[in-house]
């Protein structure tokens, strides 16, 4: 994340075949106080990848089935192949099914069911999934 964004801003790329998707996440984003959010929004995995070649995204949220793909398992690494190292998450309405435990081998980072989006989630995710994980000190600083 750039130092312009560490103020709590941060870019969210979402990747869903379905318009209404981008407009329902606004809304809910619109909760998430805690940070400033700019949701950009593809409808498919080919504009996705030309995004994350662009640069400047933070954060993905892919829906877990786009046509012509399968599922994530199609699509997460094609957004890896691009060069994209940030956190990616697949939403989806049913994240119940088996394949789904083996999402980490994909390059997934979270799953989260459509439904349990809220803004109190998006801050956690965001929280969890950008913010420095080291501490200020860091015991390498007194060697």
């Amino acid at each position: 994340m750039s130092s312009e964004q560490s103020d709590n801003q941060i870019r969210i790329l979402l990747v869903d075949d379905d318009p209404a998707e981008h407009i329902l996440l606004k809304r809910k984003l619109k909760s998430a106080e805690d940070s400033s959010i700019d949701l950009d929004y593809v409808s498919d995995i080919g504009s996705a990848v030309d995004v994350v070649k662009a640069g400047g995204i933070d954060m993905i949220f892919l829906d877990n089935r786009l046509v012509p793909n399968n599922d994530f398992r199609e699509t997460a690494p094609q957004l890896r192949g691009a060069g994209f190292i940030g956190p990616i998450g697949i939403i989806s309405s049913d994240i119940s099914g088996r394949y789904f435990e083996q999402f980490r081998d994909f390059g997934v980072d979270f799953k989260i069911g459509k439904d349990e989006i809220d803004g109190t989630v998006i801050n956690f995710i965001i929280k969890e999934y950008t913010q420095d994980q080291l501490s200020e000190t860091c015991s390498e600083d007194y060697m």
